[in-house]
């Protein structure tokens, strides 16, 4: 997956749930989902951009970790590929 995709299809639900969230809501159950939704999108897209990039589940899960996953948060996120 290209960089410049990645981070377009990584904003994109925030945008979404930000639109979402400033108007008023009924029922929380909706807000529920949008939530499982956007939980289901990130983990899809974090998933495909790590096996372009070659990256294991372990670095994967360490580049979320502050100060230690330096290294492997740079390759997640700004490796050209």
């Amino acid at each position: 997956m290209h960089r410049y995709l990645f981070w377009v299809l990584l904003i994109l639900p925030w945008v979404v749930l930000a639109i979402y969230l400033s108007r008023p809501q009924d029922d929380p159950r909706v807000t529920a989902f949008i939530l499982v939704s956007l939980v289901i999108h990130l983990g899809i897209i974090i998933n495909i951009r790590r096996k372009s990039v070659g990256m294991t589940v372990a670095q994967t899960c360490k580049a979320f970790v502050p100060f230690w996953g330096r290294n492997e948060y740079k390759r997640l996120y700004f490796q050209e590929v």
